[in-house]
């Protein structure tokens, strides 16, 4: 990441079963790292308490990827809206240096995003945990239908990307395009241009730090997609993972049953059903 702009950090898929969802995800080829169960805010006013959720990441070179699922109902669930409306993508994350000029920064540019907020948790590293820090500037859900944005800042990156973590069977190596797919007259694509500060060209956003937002039309979503449509509109519904060699996806997916489909530019791609609601893309870079 550089230090004048964003990059992109990560997404987040939502599932109400965790345990299928991760099985989903070991199917493609990813290394899964181990379970962590959700803290914060809830309704009895306590501002750090378990929540009926918790998350696996599967963690890049650059960027990971986030797949929250229910694991306790009794508990608060703060994500219950984004399920009701579908499984898939509803987090979309970008990376900052400092949050505190970020924040400044993008208020300057769009409305509609509360003050940096410390965050932290236990995650599993080696054979115990380390407390992960980081500070979230978080969208309101409600100007923002195609879900949550987050601009992040890591204060301890090394707990979440170590070593053993970034290694993959299907050799993926980075987190390079989150596409959404919206209406043509939807401010969808104005939106992210101003939650990043970087004008699009053709409909895709190439962050300074690393990675893409694209915007697509229904029509050009099925295009791309081979017929492919998105759960809802306007929504996160496409991810692209670069890899360093496509035979080794194509092993993994033939390995657990699953047949890609391929793009134009020989881009590998799995269905939205089989990749917990979301399609998930293989590039090589």
């Amino acid at each position: 990441m550089t230090d004048d702009g964003l990059s992109l950090d990560h997404v987040g898929f939502m599932v109400r079963d965790l345990d299928a969802g991760e099985k989903r995800w070991r199917n493609l080829g990813f290394q899964v790292a181990a379970r962590s169960p959700q803290m914060g805010a809830t309704p009895d006013g306590a501002t750090m308490a378990p929540w009926a959720t918790a998350n696996h990441c599967v963690m890049f070179e650059r960027g990971y990827l986030e797949l929250i699922g229910i694991t306790d109902p009794a508990k608060h669930n703060p994500w219950t809206d984004f399920l009701n409306r579908f499984e898939g993508i509803h987090i979309t994350a970008f990376r900052c240096l400092e949050a505190d000029p970020a924040y400044a920064a993008l208020s300057q540019r769009i409305d509609g995003f509360d003050p940096p907020l410390q965050r932290r948790r236990d995650a599993p590293f080696g054979d115990g945990t380390r407390e992960f820090r980081f500070r979230n500037i978080f969208s309101q859900d409600a100007l923002f239908p195609e879900g949550r944005f987050i601009v992040i800042e890591h204060q301890t990156p090394e707990v979440i990307w170590q070593p053993s973590l970034i290694a993959h069977p299907n050799g993926a190596v980075a987190f390079e395009e989150v596409v959404f797919c919206a209406e043509p007259c939807s401010p969808t694509l104005g939106r992210l241009e101003a939650i990043v500060g970087i004008a699009a060209d053709d409909g895709c956003i190439y962050l300074p730090g690393g990675g893409v937002a694209t915007v697509l039309s229904p029509t050009d979503y099925a295009v791309r997609f081979g017929g492919a449509m998105a759960p809802d509109l306007p929504c996160a519904a496409a991810v692209v993972v670069g890899v360093d060699d496509l035979t080794k996806p194509r092993t993994c997916l033939a390995e657990a049953g699953i047949v890609p489909e391929q793009t134009a530019d020989g881009t590998l791609w799995v269905p939205a059903e089989q990749a917990n609601g979301g399609v998930v893309a293989f590039k090589r870079v």
